[in-house]
């Protein structure tokens, strides 16, 4: 039997070249010393996505664990693999100082003091530079003492992209057709791009402050603080405009934080609920006296309380903010004479074997396995605009929910916080 180390090297870049997940070439690399080698030709390591999603932990380390760390500095970033349940530590300084965020096919998007805004691919460190801050139309009112500098970390929300920002998978090669649609501003409008573009352009929108955007069938969807969800029309004769698609749910509150995602092919509208010392305690009672008012059938049914939750310590009801639960909609086509609407909204009890991964990340619907629960929402801290009320920043409001019984468990055991780049889910 011929020996697999001889395989010739040709053969071998091929095979390489080929993989489609992180996970495939890394064992590709571990099959021995020959194999492991051949990388060494590749001009650069492919950039995959992964099989199963990854917590990227916080930056900063706690200064008084520095002793038994002395070997960590800022340019290595730890991952969590939900598989093993082990952290392992990727060199990425290209991460350092930066605020972070998921992109989707394995990427990040990060922007820093630089104002730069860049794609990052952690496992390949492979970078794609977007237009910078400053070419989004609408800034604040700058002045000798107020400058873009102290508003970087917080000036972009969100990023979805239209597709893998690479041509193909052997190629290092920029998508010319990958368009890019970001949250931004001081009122959370929307804005696209497309790679190499200079500057970003407005989507006309109806309203502000859209709290997610996701690429659907070939559209991008965004919906509003309100829940209010509308389509990206590119191709409008007066210029980019966003449409409404679906009204707000008849039960919701601004205080509800809102995501899109695809599951199963179907687009569903995600709310969560938080509570904690910096919600107004009579705006929190009202929601309560809303959700246990409500009757079967209403929209906010899976909206449970965090005395109920496993794996959640008493000390977080004293938290500034935490959550306690999310609702769950599907947007079904509505037809119905006299319907203003494209869509209608269905209340969904169970996601049945998918698990939705919500946070700051594009979010993402994947299918239960052996590491990954089914009818469960796994999030993590996205509440930025409180990250610096917070001792250490964000990173504590993180969890595993049970659609079924409506308990929360940890997701990550460890303390991991920054006022900056939290953790984060890297799919």
């Amino acid at each position: 039997m011929a020996d697999w180390a001889d395989l010739p090297v040709d053969i071998l870049v091929v095979i390489a070249q080929s993989l489609t997940l992180i996970e495939d070439f890394t064992s590709f690399t571990t099959v021995c010393k020959e194999w492991k080698s051949v990388t060494s030709i590749l001009k650069k390591k492919p950039s995959l996505p992964t099989r199963y999603p990854r917590i990227m932990l916080a930056e900063k380390i706690d200064t008084e664990d520095q002793e038994n760390r002395g070997d960590q500095d800022a340019s290595v970033r730890c991952f969590l693999n939900l598989l093993a349940s082990k952290t392992y530590r990727l060199q990425l300084p290209e991460a350092s100082g930066r605020k972070c965020r998921g992109a989707h096919y394995g990427w990040l998007w990060t922007i820093g003091i630089d104002l730069q805004i860049n794609l990052l691919h952690p496992f390949s460190r492979q970078q794609i530079c977007l237009p910078p801050m400053l070419t989004f139309p609408d800034q604040y009112e700058y002045d000798e003492t107020f400058k873009p500098q102290e508003v970087w970390d917080f000036f972009v929300r969100k990023i979805a992209m239209s597709s893998n920002p690479r041509k193909e998978k052997s190629s290092h090669d920029y998508n010319e057709d990958c368009t890019i649609v970001a949250i931004y501003g001081e009122f959370a409008i929307l804005a696209f791009t497309k790679l190499g573009d200079t500057v970003w352009t407005n989507i006309s929108v109806h309203s502000r402050v859209y709290q997610d955007i996701i690429f659907y069938n070939g559209k991008f969807y965004a919906v509003d603080v309100h829940g209010v969800v509308v389509v990206c029309d590119f191709d409008d004769a007066n210029g980019p405009k966003a449409t409404v698609v679906a009204p707000a749910p008849v039960e919701t509150s601004d205080l509800y934080q809102k995501y899109l995602v695809e599951s199963s092919g179907r687009l569903l509208l995600v709310s969560r609920l938080r509570k904690g010392l910096l919600f107004d305690d009579d705006d929190v009672e009202e929601e309560e006296d809303d959700v246990n008012d409500e009757e079967e059938g209403d929209v906010d049914d899976n909206v449970d309380e965090v005395e109920d939750a496993e794996g959640i310590d008493k000390e977080e009801e004293k938290a500034r903010y935490y959550t306690t639960g999310f609702s769950v909609l599907r947007l079904d086509e509505c037809h119905e004479e006299g319907n203003n609407y494209a869509y209608r909204l269905t209340e969904v009890t169970s996601l049945g074997d998918q698990a939705l991964f919500l946070g700051s990340n594009v979010s993402t619907s994947i299918a239960s396995s052996e590491c990954i629960k089914p009818n469960c929402i796994y999030f993590t801290d996205d509440n930025c605009e409180l990250y610096l009320d917070e001792p250490g920043g964000g990173g504590h409001d993180m969890g595993i929910f049970n659609m079924e019984d409506g308990t929360i468990q940890l997701n990550y055991a460890g303390e991991s916080r920054s006022y900056i780049s939290p953790p984060l889910w890297c799919i």
